[in-house]
Order: C-alpha cells, then structure tokens, then sequence
C-alpha cells in the first residue's frame, strides 16, 4: 500500500530508499539492482524486489511530468516522456546516487532526532522522514491504497518556499498553480471548482499545415501518436467521424515533442472553425478534489487546496526544528563538560595533586572522586557501566582519558 503523507510518506518505499541511500553515503554510482539488495538488506524489506527496483527508478526520473525535483541521479536509461517512464532498461544496466539537493532537503542534523522503527532488534528506517520543504507538492502523489485514492499534482518548489516565507512571517498564503519541470504549454484555473485546465502547444502554419511542440502533462508521445493514427484516411486505428489529417512527421527528442501535421481538407476546415487544441485533443485537467494523505499521526486527512497541506506540514517541521535545536543544545553541553573536565584533570596532575604512575584503578577513581569528577556515563546523560574519567593505562604512563 502506498502510503502518501504530508511528511514524505508518498509511499513506503521511499522510506527504505532514502534509508538505505543515507546509511550507505550514496555519493558514488552504483547498479540499481544492487541498491535494491543492500535496501533490502538494511530496511528489513521483505517484499518483491521489482517493486522496490520499480521506486528506485521513479525517484531518478526527470523528464516532464514526472519528478520537479528527483532525489536520485539517473545514469542510464530510466525511461523517457516518450512512454512515461515504462521504457527503462532493466535495473542491472543502470546506475545511480544521491543527488546533491537531497541531502539538502533531508539534513543529515536531522536523523538524530527522527524516530527509528525496529525489527528483529534490528534499527531500521525512521517511521517518517520530515524534509525542509513538503515533497509531496514538489513531486505530487498519485496512488491508491486499501479503500482510498490520492491524487496531488507537482507544484514550484519557488512558491512553496515563498509561501513557507510568508507563513513564517504570519501572512496571508499564495494560491500555488500546479507546475511541471519542463513542461512549456499552459496551465489556467478551471470555471469548475478544484479544477486546472492544462493545454499543450499547437500552431497553424497555413497551407493546411500545423505543428504540435507540446503535449498535456502526463500524456506520453507514445499514446499520442495513436491519436493521431486514428484521424489517418488509412491508419490502423479505426474511429467514426471525419479524418483530420493526410499525414504527420515526427522531430521529436527524449525530451521534446514535435509533431508536423498535414491536414486534410476537413482538418483544415475544423482548423479555421474551431479551437486546434480541443480538435487535436491537447488539454487535459488536473483536479484537486481528492487530496487524501496520511497526517504525522498516520490518520488519512482530506485536504481542499495545497495551501492546507503546507500549513499542517509547517507546523510539524517547525517542532522538528525545536526538537533538533534541543537535541544539539543537550550535546554540545556533554561536549563542554567532558572538555572541561579534561582539562581540570591535566592542570591537576601538573600540579602534584593527582598522582597517576605505579597506581591501582580503584585508588585513582576515589581520587577523582573526591575532586568531583563524573562518571562517564553522567556526563553522557545515558545509562551504561560505570566508566570513571580517568587515564586508561597506569602502569605505562600512557593517558587515554574514558571521556
């Protein structure tokens, strides 16, 4: 079950990735297949390894309509818009890493202070990872799970650091138009309520001529040729209605959409008439009506608009900052008292009032005692056996303070 949240719980999966990736400092390239097994390994992942490869492979994407910003590198082929992503080589071809921004937008400061699940006795990935910036509006969500559905679409990573901005400041939240890396058509709010209108891009080059530079969001070029086979006079695609066109070319990249249309004569007539991309069938809609995530409490929340989405997940990052800061207080505090103590205990030693050459331990630790040194486990603020800071070696002269 994908498990969408407003923290980064778009699915499970994701989870285990970025564990794995984290523990295992991902800043070289690997095979994705050998990603799967050391995640498998370290998140006590028990389930099918295509799935876990399939997630892997989705977080590296970066054509448009898939991730605004990928958290992994893709080196390989890891699909492009040409099919959706579904014509990725297989996971032993291809590589991948950490990108640069993920660590970024999942501080390293902050595992300490996440809460890390358990299995076998074994530490695995945090219930949920909290990243500076809410992921499921960068990326969007789209899924089903055990009785419910979610669908959220990308939006500008600008915008929503914007809002977050002003949501510091106490001020009033922009509205956020859905937004995709790439994507170079329109995208306009619709007349029905929680609806966006997407369009792509076609212009008539007269002489019965016409050119399409771009398709909807999340309608992939493969698809679209098949459109387009059904208004041929000849085209494998059968479809009732008139044939728009005589023929079309096709100039188009990995990345980029380019069709060359030659219309017929009824195509150049609708082409006169009416609007070329309701003809051509390029707009689309992206609705907001079924915003379904998990909270931080892990109860399914029906949001309204993405500005919701931003303010629940605010406040939550916000006490991770509180508690971070906290955390980091409490350590440095250690850091300083073991620090000061060494220190007390060198002067001491220089000047006579520690002896420390041909003594037993025991006599040592009551000497420390008695000059109010801690125990090492005090100083730590955590139980563990008693450890005295003192030299580790005597009779060798060697001082290895047990701080």
């Amino acid at each position: 079950m994908y498990r969408s949240c407003t923290l980064w719980r778009k699915a499970l999966l994701h989870a285990w990735v970025l564990f794995g990736c984290f523990k295992r400092k991902l800043r070289s390239d690997v095979k994705v297949a050998q990603l799967v097994g050391y995640v498998s390994e370290q998140a006590a992942y028990h389930h099918g390894e295509m799935s876990l490869s399939e997630t892997i492979v989705g977080m590296a994407q970066d054509f448009v309509g898939s991730n605004n910003i990928n958290l992994l590198v893709p080196q390989g082929q890891f699909g492009t818009r040409l099919q959706g992503g579904k014509d990725s080589a297989s996971a032993r071809y291809i590589y991948t890493r950490l990108a640069p921004i993920t660590r970024f937008l999942f501080p390293a400061s902050d595992d300490p202070v996440l809460e890390y699940l358990s299995e076998d006795g074994m530490s695995i990935e945090p219930r949920w990872y909290c990243p500076v910036i809410p992921m499921v509006l960068v990326n969007g969500v789209e899924g089903i799970g055990t009785g419910w559905s979610s669908s959220v679409p990308n939006f500008n990573p600008r915008d929503i650091i914007e809002n977050l901005r002003r949501w510091l400041k106490k001020q009033e939240l922009k509205e956020m138009t859905p937004w995709f890396a790439g994507f170079t058509g329109s995208i306009s709010k619709s007349r029905e309520e929680g609806k966006w209108e997407v369009t792509g891009n076609i212009r008539n080059l007269g002489e019965g001529k016409a050119e399409i530079t771009e398709l909807p969001v999340k309608r992939w070029t493969q698809d679209y040729r098949e459109i387009l086979e059904e208004n041929l006079p000849k085209g494998e695609k059968k479809r009732e209605g008139p044939k728009l066109l005589e023929d079309y070319q096709e100039y188009h990249s990995e990345k980029s959409v380019h069709f060359e249309l030659s219309l017929s004569s009824e195509g150049q007539l609708h082409a006169d008439k009416d609007n070329l991309e309701k003809v051509f069938k390029l707009r689309s809609s992206i609705s907001m009506n079924n915003m379904m995530l998990f909270d931080a409490d892990g109860k399914i929340k029906k949001y309204d608009t993405p500005k919701d989405i931003l303010q629940d997940f605010a406040h939550v990052r916000l006490k991770i900052y509180e508690t971070r800061k906290a955390y980091l207080l409490a350590r440095l505090t250690r850091e300083c008292e073991v620090l000061s103590a060494k220190a007390r205990f060198v002067k001491l030693v220089i000047e006579g009032r520690i002896v420390i050459r041909k003594r037993k331990i025991a006599d040592l630790a009551q000497d420390l005692r008695k000059h109010g040194f801690k125990a090492l486990r005090d100083l730590q603020g955590e139980q563990s056996e008693e450890k005295e800071v003192m030299p580790r070696s005597v009779v060798s002269g060697k001082v290895v303070f047990r701080f």
